[in-house]
């Protein structure tokens, strides 16, 4: 097979899985509205993964004081926590909810001068880059990986980061394994890091790529919230529906000093692109 078809293959197979991903009746992959009141009372999870994205990109925080970032929608803390370390931060978002909630927690962490909220798609950023950095993976939920990939890379003057699942998260594997029961067909996962991987390599991008094993990041205070996102992100279900879910989630919780968990872990990439500018390493 020779580079072109190599190529499209790659592509096609990409958007054909997306497609089927997102034609399914749910709110993924954004998280319901409900889940930024959670941040607001129990900042602590939500902290802790923005910690845990950073450790991924940097071993050494200090660097990243007076880079400029951007970031795609993206996890609501991680924006404070790297103001708070120097750096120049602009999110883009379609959500009011979520804009609103990034102007007040900016405010509240007196960091409003080393955030700027832009609402809109990520190309609405063009005029503040390119920036250092760029963490791109919400915008890759799309059948046009190459055109996304192509536009991220616009924007970036250092690296771009997108963080990926190579393995289904805790939450999504329950979601899945109820799925059928409650909508009457099964759930489609969307295409892996192992695809993304390979789109890339038959778009001939370098990148680097590692793994981490990480746990369910979504934390709930009562069983009755983890009833309304679970069925939030279902796209809604009748009360036969919120039952099931009631039932099954009672055996597959379990109970964490911040809250109710889902119990294990799943596998995260990180593929790092360097901008096309950038030069080769040996």
């Amino acid at each position: 097979m020779d580079e072109s078809n190599t190529r499209t293959e790659c592509a096609s197979i990409w958007a054909d899985r997306m497609r089927r991903h997102l034609a399914t009746p749910h709110l993924l992959p954004l998280r319901p509205g409900t889940a930024l009141e959670d941040i607001a009372r129990n900042s602590l999870p939500a902290i802790e993964e923005a910690r845990a994205y950073l450790a991924e990109m940097t071993e050494n925080e200090g660097e990243l004081a007076g880079r400029s970032v951007l970031i795609v929608e993206g996890t609501p803390l991680l924006p404070y926590l790297m103001a708070r370390r120097g750096v120049k931060v602009t999110v883009t978002t379609r959500s009011r909810r979520y804009a609103s909630f990034l102007g007040g927690c900016s405010r509240q962490r007196r960091v409003e001068d080393s955030v700027t909220v832009l609402s809109g798609p990520f190309e609405v950023a063009r005029e503040s880059g390119p920036f250092d950095m760029v963490i791109g993976s919400a915008a890759l939920y799309t059948p046009e990986i190459e055109e996304t990939i192509d536009r991220l890379l616009d924007l970036v003057d250092g690296r771009l980061h997108l963080f990926w699942p190579e393995s289904a998260p805790p939450q999504i594997r329950f979601l899945a394994g109820i799925w059928p029961d409650v909508h009457g067909a099964p759930y489609v996962d969307p295409p892996y890091a192992s695809s993304l991987a390979r789109v890339l390599e038959s778009l001939g991008y370098r990148f680097e790529i590692t793994y981490a094993e990480v746990g369910e990041p979504v934390i709930y205070p009562t069983i009755g919230d983890a009833v309304a996102d679970c069925a939030a992100r279902m796209g809604g279900v009748d009360r036969r529906g919120e039952n099931h879910l009631r039932r099954a989630l009672r055996t597959s919780l379990t109970m964490a000093k911040e809250g109710l968990r889902f119990r294990g872990t799943y596998r995260r990439a990180q593929i790092v692109i360097p901008a096309r500018s950038a030069p080769e390493t040996t």
